[in-house]
C-alpha cells in the first residue's frame, strides 16, 4: 500500500501540478469570493480569516493575505514554509517518516513550479512570509482547535469535511470560532461521485478517465482503496450536522470547476453499472461536490 501510494502520488503531482495552481486561483479562490459576495462579504481587507485545513500549499490563505486579510492557516500537518531541513525535522517529529518524505518530495520536486504558476495565474505576488499570515498545527483527533472564541469573520474549508469523522462537533467548533454574523464557506467532495473515492486515476474523470481503475471502484470492488479517511456522509447528513450549529444559507452541487449544478461522469454510468449501484440515487452518483455557505447565528 505504501509503495502504491508513493508511486501514484508522484505521478499525480507530476501530471497535474500546474493544473492545481490554476484551479486554486480561478476555481477555489475566485468562486469562493463570488459566493461570499452573494452572502454580503464583498471585501476581505481588514477581515480575520481562518483557512481551516489549509493543506501543504495553503493557496487560499496566500490569496486572502494579498487581498488585505489577516489570515490563520490551520492544518493537522506541519506546513509552515521554513527552510527545508527545519521543516523536515518538525514534520518528522509530528507526522513521522512517511509525512516527512512526502514533504521533502513535494518541496524539492513540485513547489517551485506550483508557486510560480499560482502567482502567474493570480497576476500578483503571493507572499509566503508575511506578518499577516500565521500557521497553526492542530490535533485532528482533539475535536477542538487551539484558537480563541469569536476570533474570525470568515472560515473557509476546501475539500476537508469529507475527511472529518464527527461533522457535528466540527460545526460546533466552527460556530465557536466565528464572530457574530461570521461566514463559513466549504466545498465538500462527495464520496459517492466518480472522483469521490480519491483515486488519483479519477481526479478529472470527464477530461482524463482512468484506463486502469474501474468507474466507481470505491463503491464496487474497491481494488484501489483511498489513502485517506473518508466519512461517506450523504448530503442530508451534512446538512443536518452543519445546521445543528450554523444557519446554512447555501447547499448546492458543484462540478470540478466549482460551478453548479455539479455533475460529472454521466457517460460512465452505463446501465450495467447503474444496476450494480442501484442502492445509490443517480443524482448522488453524478454530483461531484457540494458548496456550503453558512452563518453564525
Amino acid at each position: 500500500m505504501a509503495l502504491r501510494e508513493a508511486v501514484e502520488l508522484l505521478a499525480y503531482h507530476r501530471r497535474w501540478t500546474e493544473r492545481f495552481a490554476w484551479h486554486d486561483v480561478h476555481n477555489v479562490y475566485a468562486k469562493c469570493r463570488a459566493d461570499l459576495a452573494r452572502a454580503g462579504l464583498r471585501e476581505l481587507s481588514g477581515t480575520r480569516v481562518l483557512d481551516l485545513g489549509c493543506g501543504p500549499v495553503f493557496a487560499f490563505a496566500l490569496q486572502c493575505v494579498a487581498d488585505g486579510a489577516s489570515v490563520t492557516a490551520l492544518d493537522a500537518a506541519y506546513v509552515k514554509p521554513e527552510p527545508l531541513p527545519v521543516a523536515l525535522a518538525r514534520t518528522l517529529r509530528r507526522g513521522g517518516p512517511k509525512q516527512a518524505l512526502k514533504t521533502a518530495a513535494r518541496r524539492m520536486l513540485f513547489s517551485r513550479r506550483y508557486y510560480g504558476t499560482l502567482e502567474r495565474e493570480a497576476g500578483r505576488p503571493l507572499r509566503r512570509f508575511s506578518r499577516e499570515l500565521r500557521f497553526v498545527v492542530a490535533d485532528a483527533q482533539a475535536g477542538t482547535y487551539p484558537l480563541p472564541d469569536a476570533s474570525f469573520d470568515l472560515i473557509a474549508s476546501n475539500a476537508v469535511l469529507e475527511h472529518v469523522a464527527d461533522v457535528r462537533d466540527f460545526a460546533r467548533e466552527v460556530a465557536r470560532l466565528l464572530a457574530p454574523g461570521g461566514l463559513f464557506h466549504a466545498i465538500v467532495h462527495n464520496f459517492y461521485s466518480l472522483s469521490g473515492g480519491h483515486c488519483p486515476d479519477w481526479a478529472y474523470p470527464d477530461e482524463k478517465p482512468s484506463r486502469r481503475v474501474a468507474p466507481w471502484d470505491h463503491l464496487r470492488e474497491n481494488r484501489s482503496p483511498p489513502f485517506a479517511y473518508l466519512n461517506r456522509m450523504r448530503p442530508e447528513e451534512y446538512r443536518d450536522a452543519l445546521g445543528a450549529a450554523l444557519d446554512v444559507e447555501v447547499f448546492e452541487g458543484r462540478d470540478v470547476n466549482h460551478d453548479p449544478p455539479g455533475t460529472e461522469g454521466e457517460r460512465f454510468l452505463t446501465p450495467e453499472i447503474a444496476s450494480e449501484l442501484s442502492a445509490y440515487p443517480r443524482e448522488l452518483l453524478l454530483t461531484r461536490s457540494w458548496c456550503v455557505v453558512a452563518r453564525k447565528r
